[in-house]
C-alpha cells in the first residue's frame, strides 16, 4: 500500500510538470508587481468619480433629468437598494482591494511615492464613499480576515482619510521610490502635483466635516496652477478611453439623461428664468461648454462631456472656492471677497471653460466689490435684504454650485450646507417635498454583511456630519 502511494505521488508531480506553464492565460495575469497595478487602479478611480454615482447625484441636486427606463425612475427617487450593488462592489471589492494590495507590494520594496500616490487614490475613493453613504467600513474593508467588516462612524472614517492624507504628503516627499512615470496617467509621476492634490482633498474632506479654519490651511498647499489639475485623461483611441459621460450620452444610453428643467442649466442660461448674470457677469461662454442647449448636456466636440475631454477629480477652481468659503467663515467678508475675486480673475481668463467657446463678450467676470453685497447692492436685492456676509457666501455657494456641475461635489455641498436656508443654492424636490440625503446600503451588503447598520437609513436621512 506504501508502494502504492509513493508511485501515484510521483504520477501526479509528473503530470503536473508535463502540463506545467500551458494553462497561463497571458492576457489575465493572476498577479502583478505594484508599479503595473497603477495604472488599472487609476482607471478604477476614475470610473466611480465619474461614472454612475456622479450621474445620479447630478439628477438630485439639479444638473440632469432623467427621462427614460431607470433612469426616469431615479430621478423621481424611485430606487432600491439592490440598484446600489454595482457601484459598491466597485468601491469596495475593486478598486478598494486593489489599491490596498498595491500600497502593500509597494512598501514591500521600499517604493515610498508609489505607496504615497496609493495613499490619494484611496482618500478620494473612500472620501467619496462616505460622502455618499455616511458609516462605512473602511479599517476592516476589503480584507479576507473580515468577512464582515464593522462599520466605521462616519466622522471617524473622514479623521482615517486626513490622517491618511498626511503620510501620503510624507510618502510623495521621498527619495525612495522605483519610476513609475509610464505607468502614472494622472501626472507622469510628478510629486508636485500629486502632493498639492493630496492637499486639495484634504481641504475638502475639512469642508464636508465643517472644519472651516482647518479647510483653509490645507487649501493653501493645495493646487496652485489648472496646470495641475488632477483629471481624468480621456482620448478617442477605443470606446474605453472615451469620457464616460459621452458614452453614455451618445453610445450606450442616448436619450435617458438631459438638462430638461434643470436647474443648473436655467442659472447660467442667459436666456433661462433663473440666470445668474448681473452688470459684472455674463455666463453665455460657460452655459455653451456646459449645454449645447438649454435641454441638453454639451457632449458635441470640446464641449464638457466630450469624447476626449479630461473629466475633474480636483482641480485649481475648486481649490480657489474652498479658499473663499472657507476664509470668508473664518476671517469675514474682506478676506472671503478678496479670495472670490481671485477666482474671478482666473475665470475672466477663462478659467476651465474650453477654448472653443470663449467668444468676446459672451463672458465677463469683472471683480466684486463690499458694496454689491450690501443692502440693495447687485449682490443683496430682495424685499428683505441678508447681512452682507451672508451674501457674499450666498454667491460663492453658487459659484461652487455651477462650477461642480457634472461632479459629485455638487451633491455633496447641497446636503452640507441645507440647512442654511439663507444662502444654500434652492435646489427644489424633482417630486414630493424632500431631497435625497444619501446613497441606500446596497442589497447585497445588507444580505452578506451582519454589520450593516439596523435600522437601515432612508434616502432622506441626512449622513451623520450633514445632521
Amino acid at each position: 500500500m506504501p508502494f502504492l502511494l509513493i508511485v501515484t505521488g510521483l504520477a501526479i508531480c509528473s503530470c503536473k510538470k508535463a502540463v506545467e506553464g500551458y494553462n497561463i492565460d497571458p492576457n489575465n495575469p493572476s498577479d502583478a508587481d505594484a508599479i503595473t497595478m497603477l495604472t488599472g487602479i487609476e482607471v478604477g478611480n476614475m470610473s466611480v468619480q465619474e461614472g454612475e454615482p456622479a450621474r445620479i447625484a447630478g439628477m438630485w441636486c439639479g444638473y440632469f433629468a432623467g427621462q427614460q427606463q431607470q433612469y426616469q425612475a431615479f430621478y423621481q427617487y424611485l430606487i432600491i437598494a439592490r440598484n446600489y450593488d454595482d457601484s459598491w462592489q466597485r468601491f469596495f471589492s475593486g478598486i478598494l482591494k486593489n489599491d490596498r494590495l498595491m500600497k502593500q507590494k509597494a512598501s514591500e520594496v521600499n517604493n515610498r511615492r508609489l505607496v504615497g500616490v496609493a495613499q490619494v487614490i484611496e482618500a478620494n475613493l473612500m472620501g467619496t464613499a462616505t460622502d455618499l453613504w455616511g458609516d462605512i467600513p473602511f479599517r476592516q474593508a476589503s480584507s479576507e480576515s473580515y468577512p464582515n467588516p464593522a462599520y466605521d462612524p462616519q466622522a471617524q472614517v473622514y479623521g482615517y482619510i486626513q490622517a491618511l492624507l498626511d503620510s501620503a504628503i510624507q510618502n510623495l516627499a521621498s527619495t525612495a521610490f522605483v519610476d513609475f512615470t509610464a505607468q502614472d496617467i494622472h501626472f507622469g509621476g510628478n510629486m508636485t502635483k500629486w502632493t498639492q492634490a493630496a492637499y486639495t482633498l484634504k481641504a475638502r474632506y475639512y469642508l464636508h466635516t465643517k472644519q472651516y479654519a482647518l479647510a483653509l490651511v490645507a487649501a493653501q498647499s493645495g493646487i496652485s496652477t489648472a496646470a495641475n489639475n488632477w483629471v481624468a485623461p480621456h482620448s478617442n483611441a477605443a470606446k474605453g478611453t472615451y469620457n464616460l459621460y459621452y458614452q453614455f450620452f451618445a453610445q450606450d444610453r442616448p436619450t435617458w439623461l438631459d438638462a430638461n428643467g434643470a436647474y443648473a442649466s436655467s442659472l447660467v442660461n442667459p436666456a433661462g428664468s433663473k440666470y445668474r448674470g448681473n452688470a459684472k457677469t455674463i455666463e453665455r461662454s460657460r452655459f455653451n461648454f456646459l449645454y449645447s442647449s438649454a435641454t441638453n448636456p454639451n457632449y458635441t466636440t470640446n464641449g464638457f462631456y466630450s469624447q476626449t475631454a479630461s473629466f475633474p477629480l480636483a482641480t485649481y477652481a475648486e481649490n480657489l472656492l474652498i479658499l473663499a468659503e472657507a476664509d470668508l467663515r473664518v476671517n469675514g467678508l474682506t478676506a472671503g471677497l478678496t479670495r472670490l475675486n481671485n477666482f474671478r480673475s482666473y475665470m475672466a481668463g477663462g478659467g476651465y471653460i474650453g477654448a472653443t467657446y470663449l467668444t468676446a463678450g459672451n463672458y465677463k467676470y469683472d471683480p466684486y466689490t463690499a458694496a454689491d453685497f450690501a443692502a440693495g447692492g447687485m449682490e443683496n436685492t430682495g424685499a428683505t435684504p441678508i447681512p452682507d456676509d451672508r451674501a457674499l457666501l450666498r454667491e460663492i455657494l453658487e459659484e461652487r454650485y455651477v462650477t461642480f456641475i457634472g461632479q459629485i461635489e455638487g451633491f455633496n455641498d447641497m446636503r452640507r450646507v441645507f440647512r442654511e436656508t439663507d444662502v444654500r443654492v434652492p435646489v427644489t424636490p424633482n417630486t414630493g417635498t424632500q431631497l435625497p440625503q444619501r446613497f441606500l446600503y446596497p442589497q447585497v451588503e445588507i444580505d452578506l454583511n451582519t454589520s450593516t447598520p439596523k435600522p437601515i437609513p432612508s434616502l432622506y436621512s441626512p449622513t451623520p456630519v450633514n445632521q
